[in-house]
């Protein structure tokens, strides 16, 4: 699904260059979960821009159901994006005066579904990780780990076949960090949706079924 070779980003941040990713290289099948770990700045949310084509490589080749995708156009990423890949993030990006339900249509409104459609697939997504009783509710009558969970069924209501998480539990206590990765956990095994976790924790990156590390740019280890 994800072929990945020797990647590297640079930024050039004044007269400083700084090479946020060293030619790393990885390779992801369809129906996987894994987890990228490693210490603030190491390149994991870089990478993960690039894995969800938010942002492209200084050089390297990324491939994506086996097409390269630096030669898609920008409709044509947009489109890979709106379709295949859904993203969670650790601070929800939730629209604050919409509710759960109006929230998980917005990808749905960008693809011009009809209404009572888009109503109706918001509601099972909703339902899907147990919040079918909230969906009136504002982000800000939310629990941090409903409001996430809101996120997560934005992330699956156009049906896509990876889900990208960047540090999704990093806002959240204990026990809401657990019924996220429940949910995430259940998204894999049951609906084979590949997922992948950028995470400093251990206990997430532990639910998971394969552990990349990276540092300086670089992945060191991997782990199962």
């Amino acid at each position: 699904m994800i072929e990945m070779n020797n990647i590297t980003k640079v930024y050039q941040l004044g007269e400083s260059r700084v090479e946020a990713l060293k030619e790393v290289s990885i390779s992801i099948e369809q129906g996987e979960f894994i987890s990228i770990m490693g210490p603030s700045g190491s390149g994991k949310s870089t990478l993960l821009a690039i894995m969800g084509c938010l942002d492209v490589p200084a050089s390297g080749t990324y491939l994506f159901d086996k097409k390269e995708v630096s030669n898609l156009t920008d409709d044509e990423l947009s489109l890979l994006r709106n379709e295949k890949i859904g993203f969670v993030f650790q601070a929800f990006h939730l629209l604050p005066r919409f509710s759960a339900l109006e929230n998980v249509e917005i990808p749905l409104i960008y693809k011009r579904i009809p209404q009572n459609e888009r109503k109706e697939r918001a509601k099972a997504c909703l339902e899907q990780v147990g919040l079918g009783h909230r969906m009136g509710h504002a982000p800000s009558e939310l629990s941090g780990g409903e409001q996430q969970r809101v996120a997560i069924a934005r992330a699956l209501v156009n049906s896509p076949r990876l889900i990208l998480a960047d540090e999704p539990t990093g806002n959240l206590d204990s026990t809401s960090s657990q019924e996220v990765m429940d949910i995430l956990s259940l998204l894999n095994s049951e609906k084979k949706i590949t997922v992948v976790i950028i995470t400093h924790n251990t206990q997430v990156a532990e639910r998971t079924k394969k552990v990349y590390h990276l540092k300086d740019g670089q992945f060191i280890n991997e782990s199962n």
